[in-house]
This record gives structure tokens, sequence and C-alpha cells, in this order.
């Protein structure tokens, strides 16, 4: 049996709701006073422990770190599937204590399989680190170039703002590069995951910055299934029929991570025009009449699940020619 604990979290506090009482704690480096609650929850209890509380960036991960030291059980729930639980339990407000109830009251749909010690991977947390760096970097240079375009077309921008826009510009350029070159240092300092790298890029079409988005997928989630990280990606399917009043074209979820899905997008055009084995599924899957970006996406999932077995075996990619009609039985 287990006794859960709700937490909101947010950057001063951690809000607290253990099924009884609302509690509230310092959301500080070591988490004196949460942890003094936590060890007094254990001697007045003989249940096991489990904290439910969502992903907030950096302001989550000194819980996250102190379950890992701890080896205390969490779930950490999608806001996205938490904010459909707090509708369909009928919340109409939104405050820290609130969500604290509202994610207690989610324990009702886990099993135990869904309760686990989190994992983290050091050499995930800096990948990811430096890929969201570089992300940040990407969305600011677009939206620039955004601006940059409209503004052109309007004719309003001055020939000075225009300089000064497009030094700015130069600069992104080069930060990102060098945030590239950092990243494959720290890859390059550790063999296996510099073997993996080399592995994964073995795919045609597969360029370094793909590899590593992938190699940083694989890291954080070592021990996720086919299934599981193509619903990370939000590739899976999604299926919406009702009776026959219902019955919509099958379109993927896309829950997953929109940055890891546009890096796999990018690497399915380059590799439908230098790999023979995707080459092949494109062509066999155009012929059926298959939509194109259907068939990118079938690409898209294929590039996934292939580095993802690279990876695990510790080999690079063997194609295997333009004769695909095998694989789509």
């Amino acid at each position: 049996m287990y006794q859960y604990i709700g937490i909101d979290v947010s950057k001063q506090s951690l809000q607290v709701y253990d099924g009884e009482k609302d509690s509230s704690f310092p959301n500080e480096p070591n988490l004196k006073a949460f942890h003094q609650f936590i060890q007094n929850k254990k001697e007045k209890n003989a249940e096991e422990l489990v904290l439910i509380f969502e992903p907030t960036g950096v302001y989550s991960s000194i819980l996250r770190k102190y379950c890992i030291r701890e080896n205390l059980k969490t779930k950490i729930v999608n806001p996205s599937q938490s904010a459909y639980f707090a509708k369909a339990i009928g919340n109409r407000s939104k405050t820290d204590k609130v969500d604290a109830k509202m994610l207690y009251s989610f324990s009702a749909l886990l099993h135990d399989k869904d309760c686990r010690v989190p994992h983290e991977s050091e050499q995930a947390s800096q990948l990811g680190a430096y890929i969201n760096s570089y992300a940040l970097l990407v969305t600011n240079e677009t939206g620039i170039k955004n601006h940059l375009r409209a503004a052109e077309q309007e004719g309003s921008i001055t020939p000075d703002l225009l300089a000064l826009l497009h030094t700015h510009l130069e600069q992104l350029e080069a930060m990102k590069e060098e945030i590239l070159q950092q990243t494959l240092v720290l890859i390059q300092a550790d063999p296996s995951l510099q073997r993996a790298m080399e592995n994964i890029c073995s795919i045609p079409g597969v360029g370094k910055i793909n590899a590593i988005h992938l190699l940083y997928l694989f890291l954080k989630y070592p021990e996720a299934n086919r299934a599981q990280l193509t619903a990370l990606a939000g590739l899976d399917p999604m299926i919406r029929e009702s009776g026959t009043s219902l019955h919509h074209r099958m379109k993927i979820s896309k829950r997953g991570s929109h940055l890891l899905r546009r890096v796999l997008y990018c690497a399915a055009m380059s590799g439908v025009q230098h790999n023979a084995e995707w080459k092949g599924l494109y062509d066999a899957f155009l012929a059926r009449g298959k939509q194109r970006q259907v068939i990118l996406v079938a690409v898209m999932r294929k590039i996934l699940l292939v580095s993802h077995a690279l990876y695990k075996e510790n080999r690079p990619y063997e194609e295997r020619g333009k004769n695909y009609k095998k694989n789509l039985n």
C-alpha cells in the first residue's frame, strides 16, 4: 500500500496535500523543512510514500533530485494530463492548494508500475542543458528572421536597424555553433557516448544535431520501449472514432517533444534523398497512394526506432537497400 502526497511546485514553495491537511514548505536547495515533514510521515505510517507532482523545469529539479537521494517513489505527471484531469473532476479554480489536492486525487488513476524512484543521468542532464540553450537560440533566430521579413515587406525598417538585426543574427549563429562544438566535446570525452553518437550518425541522412537529440532521449529514458519512445516523440497514432457519427483520419498525437519531432522531420527529409532504405519506404508508400506527410511520419518513426536499436546494440547502421516491401506488411 502507498500513501500518496500531492505537491504543487512553484519557484518559492512546495504546496503539499497528504489527504488530510495542507502544508507549505520553502522550495530551497536542501529542502530542510520538507525533509523533516517526510521523515515524520515515514515514522508515523507503515505505507510507502509516493510523491505526485508536475515537472516545472528548474523549479521541480530540486524535488526530483531529493527523491533520487532519499529513494522516494514518485509519479511525475505530464502537465497536459493533469490539466485534463482537473477539468474532469470539475475544478473551476486554479490555486496552489487546489492543484496540490488535484494531484493527490490523481493517485486514483495510478498503478504500482507507475510509481518509481526517478532516474537521473548526469550525462543526460548536461546534454539537456546544451540542447535547451541551442533551442532557445533557434527560437530567437526564427523570431528575428520573421520580424525582418515582415518589416522589409512593409518598407518601414531603417538601414541602421536592418544592420543591427543582421549583426544580431550573426551573433546568434556564432553562439549556436559554439554550443554545438561544446556539446560535441562533452560527448567525445566519454568513449561510450562517442561510440553511440557515431552509430546513430552512421544512418544516412542523420546529422550531428539529429544524433545529439536522439542520444539525449535515449539517455534520459533508458528503460523506454519502442511504444514509449514513439509516444515521447509524439508520433504515436491518435484514433478518433465514435459509432457512425465520428470518423476522422488517424493522426499522430503530437503530445511528445515538438523539438524532437522537428529534428526527426529534418532527418526524414534528408533520409529519403540519401538513404536507400528510407527512399524505398517512401516510394513504396507513395505508390500505394499515401500522402507525403503521412509517409514522412512513417520515416520519422523508423529513424527513431532504428537509432534506438543501434544505441542499445552498440553497432553501426547497415543499409538494406531499396527493396522494402517485406517490411510494409
